[in-house]
């Protein structure tokens, strides 16, 4: 089996120019329900050419909210108040400016214990596989388990 032959051909994707806020908004449309409470939320993000630029994982939305806090300082008492000042202050970054930078993808033809070593090695939730530089699909760690342990299903 080949990624192709696993991958995900409809998932989110977002450009690197867009703001914070239309990238939860986005997220919270695709991932938002108590259905997708195990799952691996993020976007892919592209560039002005399609081209894979990198991910936006809710990790790196949290990240930016600690960073956020520690520049305006925590407060004792954390209130509703403080959150909405914290999403005010990166709800109009771009998403550039957040997201992690991600040169790691593979092609459709990219044997599928390759791809588990990528995994392996880097810690990641989904890896974008692309074709003639275009990303045209995701393989889900979870998706590529199942595929790789078919057989112990049974």
């Amino acid at each position: 089996m080949k990624a192709r032959d696993i991958m995900i051909t409809d998932f989110p994707m977002i450009s690197l120019h867009a703001p914070v806020g239309e990238a939860v908004r986005i997220l919270h449309k695709n991932f938002g329900d108590e259905s997708y409470m195990n799952a691996a939320p993020g976007l892919v993000v592209v560039n002005d050419n399609g081209e894979l630029a990198g991910i936006l994982s809710p990790l790196s939305i949290l990240k930016a909210l600690g960073t956020e806090a520690n520049g305006t300082g925590r407060p004792g008492n954390e209130s509703a108040e403080f959150y909405a000042t914290l999403c005010a202050g990166i709800k109009g970054k771009k998403v550039s400016d957040i997201m992690d930078w991600q040169a790691i993808s593979v092609t459709e033809d990219a044997q599928l214990l390759d791809v588990a070593d990528l995994f392996v090695a880097n810690r990641f939730q989904r890896i974008p596989v692309v074709r003639d530089g275009k990303v045209s699909g995701v393989i889900y760690r979870s998706r590529l388990l199942f595929a790789l342990a078919d057989s112990l299903l049974a």
